[in-house]
């Protein structure tokens, strides 16, 4: 039996007070839960997990025809070895993607020395279009589908936490979309959706000897990606249905195995900012991926596959308490988790997602941020 909670979206629909009130249990107690839908189709899932292990199956001059090297907005293919959780090496490859500015004012082109640093995260997405244009439209329709949840989690929040609905939503803006819209480069919408951002993520398993990374550095480690709390509102991964490997710490500091999932369960855990949001009542839990042994079906070995959404207001939007905890039912026992030393949460969603992704790719930063400077509380400043 898991001890990840497990709700049903559904209910949302047929008794939402109730439903909240999981919701809120969930959120404050551990900040993980699993949540079962009916909104995406199980076929979008299957075909975006079958479009990524495709994509990490090609040859690595084709992988690195959209490297992460190229875009200052951290965007991109990144080879074995090339991520870090605090200084040690993440075994895993993976493709960060984002929201899409197709504005020229909003894009890479407008230059480093922006009026706000943090806006050199709006950019547009390398798709592999040349060697495999079908991997661009099966993510945009798991994006759009996985967004719709987050919405409807998004608003049963603020009911369990007596806050305004549609004032808070006003926060996140629009993100429908047109998938040909997005196929032919064109936005169909104001250029100032919620910045969400996700990564298609291969975890190759644990093998005889150490892996090779494309630096030449080894990859010793069982760890997939060590432990850390995400840096945004709301995070929603589809998981490999056979293979896991995503632990969350709970309150009394024990690493909890999160089971594998199907296509219409999402694993869900609170970020940062929605910590900041409801003054620490929600929690930002600590989680990592550890490596191991993976089978398919067949029992061969495989990698595992996993595609976590992170879910956030407008890049320009400033989070702050907004709600009295005093009112509020407390049933979170004293905690003792692991947090990173000297961090600091910044409510600004564009500040925080640029915390870490200045941290966590050290490489891109030093080669196109030469401007700024990363503290070790993760704030940035001009040199």
């Amino acid at each position: 039996m898991s001890l990840i909670p497990t709700l049903s979206l559904q209910l949302f629909k047929t008794n939402p007070v109730k439903f909240a009130d999981q919701l809120r249990h969930a959120c404050h107690t551990i900040g993980f839960f699993l949540v079962h839908h009916e909104i995406i189709p199980p076929l979008i899932c299957s075909r975006a997990l079958d479009e990524t292990r495709q994509f990490f199956s090609r040859p690595m001059h084709e992988k690195m025809m959209i490297s992460y090297e190229h875009h200052p907005s951290f965007r991109g293919y990144m080879p074995l070895g090339v991520e870090n959780t605090e200084g040690k090496i993440d075994g895993r490859e993976q493709i960060e993607y984002a929201a899409e500015y197709f504005s020229p004012t909003s894009s890479e082109k407008c230059g480093l020395r922006d009026r706000r640093y943090y806006h050199r995260l709006k950019a547009t997405n390398p798709w592999p279009d040349d060697f495999q244009p079908t991997l661009r439209p099966a993510i945009v329709d798991y994006v759009s589908g996985v967004l719709d949840v987050a919405d409807r989690l998004r608003d049963a929040m603020c009911l369990a936490l007596n806050v305004d609905t549609k004032s808070f939503a006003s926060l996140f803006g629009k993100h429908q979309y047109n998938r040909n819209d997005f196929t032919s480069g064109q936005s169909s919408f104001d250029d100032d959706p919620p910045f969400w951002s996700m990564k298609l993520v291969s975890y190759p398993p644990i093998s005889g000897g150490d892996m090779s990374a494309q630096n030449g550095s080894k990859v010793k480690s069982n760890q997939g990606v060590g432990a850390h709390t995400d840096s945004n509102f709301l995070t929603l991964i589809l998981q490999d249905p056979v293979n896991s490997g995503l632990q969350v710490q709970n309150v009394d500091g024990t690493w909890i195995n999160v089971p594998p999932t199907d296509s219409n369960t999402l694993v869900c855990n609170i970020g940062e900012l929605a910590e900041i949001w409801t003054d620490g009542y929600f929690l930002a839990t600590p989680h990592r991926v550890m490596r191991h042994f993976s089978f398919d079906n067949d029992g061969a070995s495989t990698c595992r596959t996993s595609l976590p959404i992170f879910y956030n207001p407008k890049l320009d939007t400033v989070m702050k308490p907004m709600i009295d905890i005093e009112d509020l039912p407390w049933d979170r026992k004293q905690q003792n988790q692991w947090r990173r030393e000297h961090d600091r949460m910044l409510g600004s969603v564009g500040e925080n997602s640029f915390k870490s992704l200045a941290r966590s790719h050290p490489r891109v930063f030093q080669r196109h941020h030469r401007d700024l400077r990363l503290l070790d509380d993760g704030r940035i400043m001009e040199k």
